[in-house]
């Protein structure tokens, strides 16, 4: 399911990138691409609404019975100044870590853009780059190896954005 999940977010972020470039031409060779990517993503969509109704229901009276005694053994055992848990959890579109490495969580599009704006080009370096970043073992050792590697210009998109990937992929 997590593929699934990381296929649609790489769909969306392509048909992304396609949309603004059809605003900008008129290339009707663009709209077809956009449309067998939009088919595309509605057949992934449709396979994970499949997985999600092969999975068993749980009775919401049972799981929210569930939940109140775990909240009130929790409370019982901390003091009452913890926070509640939903309002710091991440948005789950936030935070979804690709099941394999880093280098799945980056689109065609940003690959290009990140090779050409980031790494002058180098695609090479770039790779290695990104399998390091993958391998790091939390946000704070990644955005070290990251400023240790790249020129980091903060009024750049491309580093703001691959900065953001990051954050997400560390979620």
């Amino acid at each position: 399911m997590q593929t699934l999940l990381n296929d649609i977010e790489l769909d969306i972020q392509e048909l992304k990138c396609l949309m603004q470039a059809i605003a900008g031409d008129t290339n009707s060779a663009l709209r077809v691409v956009a449309k067998r990517s939009i088919q595309q993503m509605k057949m992934r969509l449709d396979e994970l609404q499949k997985l999600l109704d092969e999975i068993p229901e749980i009775n919401p009276i049972v799981t929210r019975v569930i939940r109140d005694e775990e909240e009130q053994s929790v409370a019982s055992a901390a003091e009452p100044m913890l926070s509640p848990v939903a309002s710091s959890s991440p948005i789950l579109a936030e935070c979804i870590k690709p099941s394999k490495d880093l280098r799945h969580a980056i689109s065609l599009n940003d690959s290009f853009r990140f090779t050409r704006e980031l790494f002058g080009g180098d695609a090479l370096r770039m790779n290695e780059i990104v399998r390091l970043l993958g391998e790091a073992p939390d946000l704070n050792k990644a955005i070290v190896i990251f400023n240790s590697e790249v020129q980091l210009d903060e009024e750049n998109e491309a580093v703001i954005d691959f900065i953001e990937l990051l954050k997400k992929y560390f979620c």
